[in-house]
């Protein structure tokens, strides 16, 4: 890369990690920040259940498109380009909400501020590829740790700032948050730009698999791209439907109070902290992440299969081993970095993995709760979920062989 005349490499490198730090901070807030608020929100905007759905859809809806479109966008405009556009996206959606006079603004402020979220998800791998190549466990953890504590703290102090002013400030106040992620990003961008009008064709990310009009379908011939994304899938599944169903779940299958469910899903969301930590540093040090992935499986068929045999009274542990299960959510971040070679080939894996996870994500709750309204209960829904959670053994094969995505799919081309 050659040198700029402003920004060093090495101030480069620590301006990226500065900035994967911070937009990591901010990538969560929009998922918490709003359901807490219903019944403040509802004063203003009338809420109904079918309403609250809507917005219930409206991350994995978001972070599937951006699957789709943030690769292409970092392809035309460049990777710290592309976050800043995130960036900047995040806060006009953060205020749209704020300042939301109807239920389509604020649906629409939703979709804005996930929709940057979801750039930035995508894209973070292919950051810490870029700015931290030679610590991409030690990097994925750092942020996986930050998204795992930014996504309890908007639940936490969503309704008491509400309570101190009103739900609008509540949930602008946000974009302030947000706002710190654009000093290092816009830097980056400019330093960027120059780069790219200086060399483009000396930059070694300017071609990240052969040009292909089908890029969707040119990574779903790599087998390394189908054992992340499998994966991948189960644990967003498990995420969407226990964040959506499982206090429901508790209070029917395994008799506990409404406010005993609500902080049994705060013990599932706690586990995630310590995972987000140790999963990318296995990985990173492990020869192939197979351990990994029959360590989460069984997590997730004793935690399920207890919910559906026996809830009654270890209900605290099947919850505890669904969380553990989650293991699988930071190894995939860190494979897209480990099994690519060039940070734009990372973006690309990650909007694969990601558009194909978060849109099955996203159909999964509906369908088992509309099975559970057919059948009167619970247990057709769990045994789906351990049925689910079982494919994990197909991706142990495609993983176990420690393919490189870009090789994969130039020999299958050949």
């Amino acid at each position: 890369m050659p040198s700029d005349p402003v920004i060093s490499r090495r101030g480069a490198s620590l301006l990226g990690i500065a900035g994967i730090l911070l937009i990591a901070a901010t990538l969560r807030l929009p998922v918490g920040a709003l359901s807490p608020l219903a019944d403040q929100i509802s004063v203003d905007i009338p809420l109904s259940a079918a309403a609250l759905g809507v917005l219930g859809m409206m991350p994995p809806i978001g972070f599937a498109l951006s699957g789709l479109v943030a690769p292409l966008v970092a392809r035309r405009v460049g990777l710290e380009t592309t976050l800043l556009l995130a960036v900047v996206i995040m806060i006009l959606g953060h205020v749209a909400r704020a300042l939301a006079g109807g239920y389509l603004v604020l649906v629409l402020g939703s979709f804005i501020v996930l929709l940057g979220a979801g750039f930035g998800n995508v894209l973070m791998p292919s950051a810490v590829k870029r700015f931290a190549p030679h610590a991409l466990g030690p990097m994925t953890a750092a942020y996986a740790m930050i998204m795992a504590v930014g996504s309890a703290v908007p639940p936490t102090l969503a309704v008491p700032l509400a309570e101190a002013t009103d739900w609008r400030f509540s949930l602008g106040s946000w974009a302030i948050l947000v706002t710190a992620a654009l000093l290092p990003w816009v830097l980056l961008a400019v330093r960027g730009a120059r780069r790219r009008a200086r060399d483009r064709a000396a930059d070694p990310d300017a071609t990240i698999l052969e040009p292909d009009p089908h890029r969707f379908a040119t990574l779903a011939r790599s087998r390394t791209v189908w054992g992340i994304t499998i994966p991948f899938t189960i644990s967003s599944i498990s995420a969407y439907v226990t964040f959506a169903l499982l206090p429901v779940i508790l209070q029917d299958v395994a008799g506990v109070t409404a406010t005993e469910a609500g902080s049994l899903l705060a013990v599932f969301a706690i586990t995630g902290l310590p995972l987000a930590f140790l999963a990318p540093v296995l990985t990173a040090r492990l020869r192939t992440p197979t351990v990994i992935l029959a360590a989460s499986m069984a997590l997730f068929l004793v935690g399920y299969g207890g919910l559906l045999l026996a809830p009654q009274p270890l209900v605290l542990l099947w919850v505890v081993l669904v969380g553990l299960g989650q293991i699988t959510f930071p190894m995939c971040l860190t494979l897209m970095s480990l099994r690519t070679r060039t940070s734009q080939s990372a973006a690309s894996v990650s909007g694969f993995v990601q558009t194909v996870g978060y849109a099955v994500a996203a159909i999964v709750p509906l369908a088992l709760g509309a099975l559970h309204e057919v059948t009167g209960s619970w247990a057709p829904s769990l045994t789906i979920l351990i049925v689910l959670a079982a494919l994990t053994i197909v991706a142990m094969p495609m993983l176990a062989a420690r393919g490189i995505v870009e090789d994969e799919v130039r020999a299958r081309a050949r």
